[in-house]
């Protein structure tokens, strides 16, 4: 008995809001794998670990560790250990959080400012799709992808 696979580009060729949904979902599928790669090959070049790049690129302003392992998407653990490699390397210290004492925050040294500053061209203007919108695509995009996320349930 044969049976035949059909990939979400075959299911979206049909008609229909679901075919329509779907052949968006398995772009953006493909898209995030393609960013994935391109993210972790700029980190390479640049010495780190995709979640270390990650990491480097949001801190413009220092951050409290928690803020940090929500935005890049980390278990609080394994934010720490990156904090903790990236510490090592001299591109980040932390320091008490000036209003909770309990709380502790991620700074840039000058070292990680350096290499922020050039990450951050690199993992942009070279990111598949991203790379070629201009300021008024990447807001647009930004407000469907956020759009979800701020609707009530």
């Amino acid at each position: 008995m044969t049976t035949t696979r059909h990939t979400a580009c075959d299911i979206a060729a049909g008609t229909g809001a679901d075919a329509a949904k779907l052949g968006a979902l398995d772009s953006l599928l493909r898209l995030s794998m393609e960013l994935r790669r391109h993210l972790e090959s700029v980190a390479h070049d640049h010495g780190l670990s995709a979640p270390q790049a990650r990491l480097v690129t949001i801190l413009a302003e220092p951050m409290r560790m928690a803020q940090a392992a929500e935005a890049t998407a980390c278990e609080p653990s394994h934010l720490t250990a990156l904090a903790d490699q990236l510490e090592g390397a001299g591109l980040l210290t932390r320091k008490p959080d000036p209003t909770d004492r309990r709380a502790r925050q991620l700074c840039l040294t000058a070292k990680g400012s350096r290499l922020r500053a050039r990450l951050i061209p690199a993992v942009v203007d070279g990111a598949p799709v991203i790379g070629e919108l201009d300021g008024g695509q990447c807001a647009a995009l930004l407000a469907l992808i956020e759009a979800p996320e701020e609707s009530p349930s």
